[in-house]
């Protein structure tokens, strides 16, 4: 396979033409101004040897220009693969901060009891580069995979339901997000975990979870919230309220457990229960324990070899020649 990293840099190729329309002018107006001395021919002859001279010149410095551009891109050929180790996972948490995490079942409410359980989750997964994505309707990635963990922290804290413009909780479209942020890497090393009451409103999360499944990513279930539920905040002019139905009774929202299982399962995971945090840490140490050691066999990443260098050489040579054919004219 062959690529170009820079390939932005063959834009420095539009002066070859450029100097090419400057040689011609420059070559017009000095037949002008032999023709206006009236011995044309004679000049042109006794100024011949220097006019080749000029030519070979500007072929050679354009040469020059050629390979120097070249070698700029870097032209890479073949996709080397090699095992490497790593001891690390690479994991996604998607925090769902639609209303319904608003809910109070919990204390203080949904979204603040997951926002807690990720400030616990970074303390004791230093060494994992941890990226963030919040959903509501729609899903956005906050920070990609870094190891700076309080930019992790700051962003988590920070994620709430006025910050997402369309409201619902679409788990589809995090984990569609989760697998494009991951990247193509190849290896199994990579987790999602979602924090979510499981109110989907638009569907297709489970394709997705098997979707996700094939690229070797493990999702991670967090459902949020009491069984029992608790009526859906509704936040306007007037502060708090809650939602009701056409007959004015409160809605209810509980958390779903059945479709999170049903994701973790489409997803190879597993669903782990918010309010049993240490047993949670404690399931999720050791599959980041199974998972770093399949990385011994499984991980590999793509390489490109550069031969920019031999482009290089040539535009050297070149001036090198250009140089001294020259000097030994002017000798």
């Amino acid at each position: 396979m062959f690529r170009l990293e820079s390939g932005y840099y063959l834009l420095l190729l539009l002066a070859i033409p450029v100097f090419y329309f400057l040689f011609l002018n420059y070559k017009k107006n000095l037949e002008n101004s032999w023709s206006k001395l009236g011995f044309a021919e004679t000049l042109k002859q006794s100024i011949l040897s220097s006019g080749k001279l000029f030519k070979r010149k500007f072929i050679l410095f354009n040469l020059v220009i050629l390979f120097s551009a070249i070698s700029l891109t870097n032209p890479q050929f073949g996709k080397k693969k090699e095992k490497v180790k790593s001891q690390n996972v690479d994991v996604f948490l998607a925090l769902d901060v639609s209303t319904s995490m608003m809910c109070s079942d919990i204390k203080p409410d949904r979204l603040a009891r997951a926002q807690v359980w990720i400030k616990q989750f970074l303390d004791r997964f230093k060494s994992e580069r941890i990226g963030f994505i919040s959903f509501a309707g729609s899903a956005y990635l906050n920070s990609p995979l870094t190891t700076d963990l309080a930019t992790i922290q700051l962003m988590s804290s920070m994620a709430g339901p006025k910050n997402i413009g369309t409201q619902g909780t679409a788990i589809a479209d995090a984990i569609e997000l989760a697998i494009k942020s991951f990247g193509e890497e190849q290896g199994f090393h990579r987790i999602l975990i979602i924090l979510t009451d499981g109110e989907d409103h638009e569907g297709e999360a489970i394709e997705s979870a098997k979707k996700a499944a094939q690229k070797g990513i493990s999702i991670i279930t967090i459902p949020v919230g009491t069984e029992q539920g608790g009526p859906m905040p509704v936040f306007g002019s007037t502060g708090e309220n809650y939602r009701t139905d056409e007959s004015g009774q409160l809605i209810i929202t509980k958390p779903n457990r059945k479709l999170l299982e049903e994701i973790a399962t489409a997803g190879q995971g597993e669903l782990l229960e918010l309010e049993n945090s240490e047993y949670g840490f404690d399931q999720l140490k050791n599959r980041f324990a199974q998972l770093a050691k399949k990385e011994l066999t499984y991980q590999s990443f793509s390489t490109y070899q550069s031969y920019f260098q031999y482009i290089l050489f040539l535009a050297l040579a070149v001036l090198i020649i250009e140089t001294l054919t020259i000097r030994r004219k002017n000798v």
